[in-house]
């Protein structure tokens, strides 16, 4: 069975044995897919950084649907080019029926061309994708944002270390600001949601100590709420039985540090600290360990005579989630799947829902250890 195929039927809830015995019903229904993107450039820097983006976005999306295809997967898809089109051309293009059928539009990446948009489409069964920006798309309509808004991230994150660390104390560190403790309650919100006897406290950091004290016993995940790194060292000595009571260092074994989302962007190496002992967060990470990504990068190279950019390997994760989800639970596909984990290419995929809007929080957790960056396993 294909690897990738695996992975989402894992999030889908299929039945493996039944899978195997074919008895495991897709749908043969021909989903019809619009790619609303813009694929040309007037010359200018920006326009040209975005063609090249887009194209090799659908590039990897195009070695998506080769893959889905091959697995069972039919599809009818429309490509149309919003940079080649005036207004007018544009307002035809809404009415059609080509667009008005559509199962599932991706795209644009762009606000402006929202309202419009909204004002033709009638098809209230459309799953309207936005696939490289964070687009506010009416609540009335069924709608994906595969990159949140930054204001999700911490609910990301807390989904993320709850499915690595079942039995752990959690220990959530802030430097006293505002944001800081915002996503603090956010996480301890988030982690006593997902397990109701969990053990969850809050520490201000000043200078060289935490109020209230952090806890001799029991191992610990200590998530760090704010943007410097200056706990990073105090705190990987806790969690290393450093500091605090030494002859309780052996309970630090199964202890971590997890550092804010800005840690990875701008990570600071330092002797004096273990990086064995720190967990990055981050939203892209192309994990080079996996078998499968090296065979995407190989096709991709193969098809293009170049290698991916990140935005190939999102086109491949999208389409391949979607397609997959379709297939299997048709055009309703993200209520089976909310808080659910696909893990692709680039990025972790975890469907969220508010109203008829989902948006993806998923977080992929990195380590450095051995100086070598992986995905996080515990």
């Amino acid at each position: 069975m294909n690897l990738k195929l695996a992975a989402v039927l894992i999030v889908l809830g299929v039945n493996f044995a039944n899978f195997a015995k074919g008895q495991t019903k897709f749908s043969n229904t021909e989903y019809k897919i619009g790619i609303l993107l813009p694929f040309s450039s007037d010359g200018s820097d920006k326009e040209n950084k975005n063609a090249e983006a887009i194209f090799d976005y659908y590039q990897g999306a195009k070695i998506a649907f080769s893959q889905l295809a091959k697995d069972g997967f039919k599809s009818k898809v429309y490509v149309w080019d919003l940079n080649n089109k005036d207004s007018l051309e544009l307002e035809k293009l809404y009415k059609s029926p080509e667009f008005q059928s559509l199962n599932l539009l991706i795209g644009p990446i762009s606000q402006k061309y929202i309202p419009q948009i909204v004002k033709k489409i009638k098809n209230n069964s459309t799953c309207w994708v936005s696939p490289l920006k964070s687009l506010n798309i009416p609540n009335g309509l069924t709608s994906f944002n595969f990159f949140s808004p930054d204001s999700l991230r911490m609910r990301g994150l807390g989904y993320a270390v709850s499915d690595q660390f079942k039995t752990h104390k959690f220990c959530l560190i802030t430097d006293g600001s505002s944001q800081s403790r915002k996503d603090a309650n956010t996480l301890k919100f988030v982690l006593q949601s997902l397990s109701k006897g969990r053990k969850v406290s809050i520490h201000t950091y000043s200078g060289t100590t935490f109020t209230p004290s952090l806890p001799e016993k029991d191992s610990v995940i200590c998530i760090n709420t704010f943007t410097n790194q200056t706990a990073k060292v105090q705190l990987v000595k806790y969690v290393s039985g450093k500091i605090n009571s030494k002859k309780n260092a052996a309970n630090r074994t199964a202890s971590y540090v997890v550092g804010h989302f800005n840690w990875y962007e701008n990570i600071s190496l330092s002797q004096d600290v273990d990086e064995a002992k720190i967990i990055y967060p981050a939203i892209n990470f192309i994990n080079l360990n996996d078998s499968t990504t090296g065979e995407f990068t190989k096709t991709f190279l193969e098809k293009n005579y170049s290698e991916p950019s990140r935005f190939g390997y999102q086109g491949f994760d999208q389409l391949l989630f979607l397609g997959y989800g379709l297939m299997y639970s048709g055009e309703n596909f993200l209520s089976v799947v909310p808080n659910s984990n696909s893990v692709g290419n680039i990025n972790t995929i975890r469907p969220y829902k508010i109203g008829k809007r989902y948006f993806n929080i998923g977080v992929r957790l990195i380590s450095l250890g051995n100086h070598e960056q992986k995905l996080f396993q515990n």
